[in-house]
Order: structure tokens, then sequence, then C-alpha cells
């Protein structure tokens, strides 16, 4: 019997397009908007559903809250 192999899946938590959504209060055609122009977490297609691991979005998050500090943005959520 083949041994498993432990992924990245395998430890982090994934978040469903829909949980991505409410979390962000954003639509979801605002998510594959995002996801077109390259600029939404990497997500893993499985059939007809996107997952998000936790921490690629948590890092996502990071990024643009940084970046929105960067451009001398003064508003509270970083957006």
């Amino acid at each position: 019997m083949s041994e498993h192999i432990d992924t990245p899946l395998d430890r982090t938590p994934l978040w469903t397009l829909d949980d991505l959504c409410a979390k962000l209060r954003v639509a979801k055609g605002t998510v594959h908007t995002w996801r077109k122009r390259g600029t939404a977490p990497r997500a893993y297609r499985i059939g007809r559903h996107l997952y998000f691991e936790d921490s690629e979005v948590r890092a996502w998050l990071a990024k643009h809250d940084a970046d929105a500090v960067e451009a001398g943005d003064d508003s509270e959520s970083g957006w």
C-alpha cells in the first residue's frame, strides 16, 4: 500500500467561494472578476467548485492591506 504524503491542503482549512464572499462582503461576480484579472487569492477548482486555502486568503488580505498603506489610503478597512 502506498504511503500518504502530507500536502498543504491536508494542513490548511479551505474556504468555499461562498465563505470568501461572505467574509469579504462581495458578490461572487466580484471574485470571478478578480480571478480573471489575476488579482484574487489562489484557488483550486474541484469539479465545479472553487476552494481557497486559509493561508492564501490571509496572505492576500495582508498584501492588499500593505498596498493600501503604501498608497496612503487612510480608510479603516485598507480598501
